[in-house]
């Protein structure tokens, strides 16, 4: 039996979103959003697909679920309205899609959380402490934090990385203040995106730092930004139980290499180019998230 393969780092953007990003973010007064995606001066490398679309690429990969990530939108009615779009989307596919729930920390928490609870969501992220203006004093995040541990719903972290290759409008996201959410809420299960940053990437004069017990690790995006590599320092610093598999489609995670966005190239990577282990990649593929998801 092939391993099962779940994809924790995905995103669900409608036509209407992504027909004219920079008028939509306009309009929503979403103005971070319309710098990443449609930038000024360079090609972007977002590409949309709608359900469809994404399950015939899951289908042609062997991907047999994908977590449906919410973004992370500076207002509250944003994240409401995405929501509403990502449960759309897993009542197309429910054996297949598994939604997150997109959630400004600085407003209204409670009454998000159970609004995305009651569309059939089982998560929260990505969020972004930058973007949206939340820290690890804040009240919005403890209530958040812990609303998720009693319901056992994860927390997907954005992390922005501080050396090697940057997106040029990416915005900090500094190691001390991600540790600082995570051992502020250690009930919760936080994952933390593009390896946390390059967390795991200590300089040779550098010690490693310490990893709360309650942080994972997604791979999403990982071609952009490290080495091969990385996965296997990942391993070493995180154990093997704390790596999970994220895309980031439909991003173009091989811009030179990639026309439309697919989960097929970067499995091959994985399998060809960081030298794991067949057990440890079957965690990383599928099991580690399925626990994860599944404990109680």
């Amino acid at each position: 039996m092939p391993p099962v393969i779940i994809d924790c780092h995905t995103h669900a953007y409608p036509r209407e979103l992504s027909a004219d990003p920079i008028a939509w973010a306009t309009k929503h007064n979403e103005a971070h959003w319309a710098k990443l995606v449609a930038p000024d001066k360079r090609p972007s490398i977002q590409d949309w697909a709608g359900p469809e679309r994404m399950l015939s690429d899951m289908d042609a990969a062997g991907v047999d679920q994908a977590v449906l990530l919410g973004w992370y939108w500076e207002h509250e009615s944003t994240c409401r309205w995405h929501n509403t779009v990502i449960a759309n989307w897993v009542k197309t596919a429910p054996d297949r899609f598994i939604g997150f729930a997109a959630i400004q920390p600085q407003a209204n928490v409670s009454a998000q959380l159970e609004a995305a609870a009651e569309l059939g969501l089982r998560g929260v992220g990505e969020l972004h402490q930058g973007v949206q203006g939340f820290n690890a004093d804040g009240a919005g995040w403890h209530a958040m934090a812990e609303w998720c541990a009693r319901h056992n719903w994860p927390i997907n972290l954005h992390v922005t990385g501080t050396k090697g290759r940057q997106h040029p409008d990416a915005v900090a996201t500094p190691h001390d203040a991600v540790l600082a959410l995570a051992r502020s809420a250690p009930r919760a299960t936080i994952i933390l995106a593009h390896w946390g940053g390059d967390l795991l990437l200590p300089a040779e004069d550098e010690v490693a730092l310490e990893i709360p017990d309650n942080l994972y690790f997604d791979c999403s995006a990982s071609p952009l930004l490290h080495p091969a590599s990385v996965f296997q320092q990942a391993l070493r610093l995180a154990g093997p139980d704390k790596i999970l598999f994220g895309s980031d489609y439909p991003l173009r995670i091989f811009p030179r290499e990639q026309s439309r966005a697919n989960f097929t190239q970067y499995l091959r990577y994985i399998k060809a180019q960081t030298h794991l282990d067949p057990e440890t990649l079957t965690a990383l593929l599928g099991e580690n998230f399925k626990r994860l998801l599944d404990q109680k």
